[in-house]
């Protein structure tokens, strides 16, 4: 009889290298099993069986060796009664050297001493893996962060404790991730009475005031609000922070400021590149993260030394095609730093229950993470962002959805080192398509851009590997990824890929977080010299639902 609640995790959200990897084990029932066997996997095929005859055990320690160096693993727990696969189960983990290379981030918006406390969310982002949590309008005030008693009341009326925020730390530090803390970079409420020659000024003269709460001031080098702001964030780190997420609300991008009698425009991309790098000399242990909002202005700031490129996505980059080219630009600006893209899905709140059971969120994620960019979408204990506020998100519940996110963030840290190193090449447009000829997809309609109606194909080289990821848009017509899709893609099966390149040792893996089956495949495939006297290697893509993709690696003998 079929265990439903038979489930495993890791203890930790992510491993430094050194720490130990322990799997948690929930829901075996005593009586009906005898054994469970353990297989883990790299996105190369298995690295090790395990079998444990003792299922009253609550944990199981994976070998040293797990722990000595930096990589992605997916772990396979099949449930035996009697000889009798009863179920199985699957997770992942990695081990990292620094978080920031893989920054899978996550959220944290309650504050009350009320709320759940550490096991809920913490359960939550070591089974979604989530390494940083930003914790969001967790402070008294944008200009005093802290209360003098531990309740209070925040801007919008929240009722929050300071306790619970200090709890949450710790919790998120127990489940081996980072505490992010929120931070408006020019967000004041009383400070502006005691220096309003800091406020940003509208063409007119008056002050320019965020949703009529919050005034914006000046946050260039040498004013009396930079020296408060970055005090506040001082405050912060040195209360258990880890990081701060600098925010901006991404208007104005120009504004006057009264100096000696005279009006004086600022240009806040150069303040901005200067208050990041000023705050992280000063603070160079910690992390900082800044929102590039809408991609402005990511061309300073991700030259800045800002940890991660941050970008908060608006309209007009409203397409699959525009979230790949806002992660490929700022790559590139951020000479190798991970992009992380906040990128809301407001039909979770407008028109809740197809989006749950549709696409919507799979094709956001298959397209950010085939990028190679990260999703700043889950949270809580069980939450999804729908706008830029995040109290007013959106649960998943107990749902095929929530199964779905599970296997997709389970996808992308068991294979990240075939999806997000910073020494991949993408070598689309110079091996497929066209006049080039080492790679060619020849049984399905495809391109090396997001189109409709098209499978998206992107091809990665490093040395003699290459990893290439398959999104399906085939019967997908409306290319916003912000708008509710309902429908699945029309599954394509059996994609055949060719590839003309030399070597004799050859390795190719197949996997999806679409499948049910988790594990990299090894697929059938054949090698011949073609007509043009060159090795063909052919294999097929059994079926692409949403996202798969494929490690192949050529060498010589």
């Amino acid at each position: 009889m079929k265990n439903e609640s038979f489930r495993i995790l890791p203890d930790k959200a992510q491993y430094a290298i050194g720490q130990p990897v322990r799997l948690e084990i929930k829901g075996v029932k005593r009586d009906e099993a005898d054994q469970i066997k353990f297989t883990v996997f790299d996105c190369r095929g298995p690295k090790c069986e395990i079998t444990s005859l003792d299922v009253s055990e609550n944990f199981l320690l994976l070998p040293e060796s797990f722990s000595e160096k930096k990589g992605g693993y997916l772990v396979k727990a099949e449930l035996f009664g009697k000889e009798i696969r009863k179920d199985t189960a699957y997770t992942a983990f990695d081990v990292a050297e620094h978080w920031e290379d893989t920054p899978r981030y996550g959220f944290l918006s309650c504050f009350s001493g009320e709320e759940p406390q550490t096991g809920s969310y913490g359960e939550f982002f070591r089974t979604m893996h989530l390494n940083a949590i930003q914790f969001y309008d967790w402070m008294y005030r944008h200009d005093c962060f802290y209360p003098e008693e531990d309740l209070y009341t925040d801007i919008m009326g929240r009722q929050g404790s300071m306790a619970a925020v200090r709890n949450r730390i710790d919790g998120v530090h127990s489940c081996g991730g980072k505490a992010i803390a929120y931070g408006a970079v020019y967000g004041a409420e009383s400070f502006q009475e005691e220096h309003p020659e800091c406020r940003y000024l509208h063409d007119n003269g008056d002050p320019m005031v965020f949703i009529d709460k919050i005034w914006l001031m000046d946050i260039h080098q040498g004013t009396a609000w930079r020296k408060q702001i970055l005090s506040e964030y001082g405050k912060a780190l040195d209360s258990g922070f880890d990081g701060i997420h600098m925010d901006q609300y991404g208007d104005p991008k120009e504004a006057f400021v009264s100096k000696e009698n005279q009006m004086v425009i600022r240009d806040l991309a150069d303040d901005f590149q200067d208050l990041i790098n000023e705050a992280k000399e000063t603070y160079p242990e910690k992390y900082f993260i800044f929102n590039a909002v809408n991609n402005w202005p990511v061309d300073s700031v991700a030259k800045s030394r800002e940890d991660c490129v941050y970008i908060e996505v608006w309209s007009p980059n409203d397409t699959y095609g525009d979230l790949f080219r806002l992660i490929e630009h700022a790559r590139i600006q951020g000479e190798g730093k991970q992009v992380i893209l906040a990128a809301y899905l407001n039909p979770f709140k407008t028109d809740t229950l197809p989006n749950k059971n549709g696409a919507t969120a799979q094709l956001a994620m298959a397209t950010i993470f085939a990028s190679g960019g990260f999703h700043l979408l889950l949270g809580e204990e069980g939450r999804i962002l729908t706008e830029a506020y995040y109290p007013d998100n959106c649960p998943i519940g107990d749902t095929p959805l929530m199964e779905s996110f599970r296997r997709y963030y389970d996808f992308i840290t068991a294979y990240g080192e075939m999806l997000f190193p910073k020494d991949w090449t993408d070598v689309t447009m110079q091996y497929a398509g066209g006049i080039n000829s080492e790679f060619a997809f020849p049984n399905v309609d495809w391109s090396p851009y997001p189109e409709a109606g098209k499978v998206w194909i992107r091809i990665y080289k490093r040395g003699r590997e290459f990893s290439v990821r398959y999104v399906n848009f085939t019967g997908i017509t409306d290319m916003n990824w912000n708008h509710t899709h309902p429908d699945f893609p029309v599954p394509k099966k059996e994609i055949e890929t060719r590839i003309k390149l030399p070597g004799e040792k050859i390795e190719i893996r197949v996997m999806s977080p679409d499948s049910s089956d988790q594990e990299p495949v090894t697929p059938d495939y054949t090698v011949s010299c073609g007509e043009d006297k060159r090795q063909e290697i052919v294999f097929r893509i059994p079926e692409l639902s949403v996202f798969a993709a494929a490690y192949i690696q050529i060498n010589e003998i």
